[in-house]
């Protein structure tokens, strides 16, 4: 088995969402988010500090990518561990990606203890990410189909059949070329079927990364 296979797609946040917690007096304001970049997640964290800038603290974590490659926690003066990692455990917990997760913390006057702060964040996270709206997110390749005209009907049934999505023709050099796109997880079917059709060539544009 490979190290980890790749998904062609994962869920995230269809809109933001806000919800409230409070224990011992103190409130927690969570918010989530979805986001695009890492540049996005810190902006939308700068607007919140700006927003709340009487909060005693603004912890957050976000997610980017299918299998989240990007990730950061931040507990913003809370004791290490207690806000960051619970918060983005929630993320992991409710299986989304492309997303921020702030909790704004007003302070109460009653001190939680390091396990308090842990279930406060916790469930602020749960909460805010439980309520809100998903959307799926399918990871598409980009390939290059070229064949000599009379191949059309075979490679537009083929293109049909694989559901992938044409985004271009053309014709050059005597070859016809159809540029598509298909999801990640049919392209290398596909890319056997092509190789079955003689004079049927097919070049995948290989991501930067």
């Amino acid at each position: 088995m490979m190290e980890q296979e790749k998904q062609d797609h994962y869920e995230t946040l269809a809109e933001q969402n806000q919800a409230e917690y409070s224990v011992q007096r103190s409130r927690f304001i969570a918010h989530a988010y979805p986001i695009h970049s890492v540049e996005e997640a810190l902006e939308l964290v700068a607007s919140l500090r700006k927003e709340y800038y009487n909060a005693t603290h603004v912890c957050w974590a976000y997610a980017v990518g299918a299998l989240r490659e990007e990730n950061r926690m931040n507990d913003d003066g809370e004791p290490s561990g207690t806000a960051g990692r619970p918060i983005y455990g929630q993320i992991l917990a409710q299986d989304v990606s492309d997303v921020l997760v702030a909790v704004v913390r007003y302070f109460g006057g009653v001190k939680l203890g390091t396990g308090g702060l842990i279930d406060a964040y916790k469930e602020s996270a749960r909460l805010v990410l439980m309520e809100a709206p998903r959307r799926e997110v399918i990871l598409l390749s980009p390939f290059t189909l070229r064949f000599a005209p009379h191949l059309t009907g075979t490679v537009m049934r083929l293109v049909k059949t694989m559901g992938a999505e044409i985004l271009e023709q053309g014709f050059a050099q005597g070859e016809s070329l159809l540029e598509c796109r298909i999801r990640q997880g049919q392209l290398e079917i596909l890319r056997s079927a092509a190789a079955a059709i003689y004079g049927l060539t097919c070049t995948v544009e290989e991501p930067n990364s």
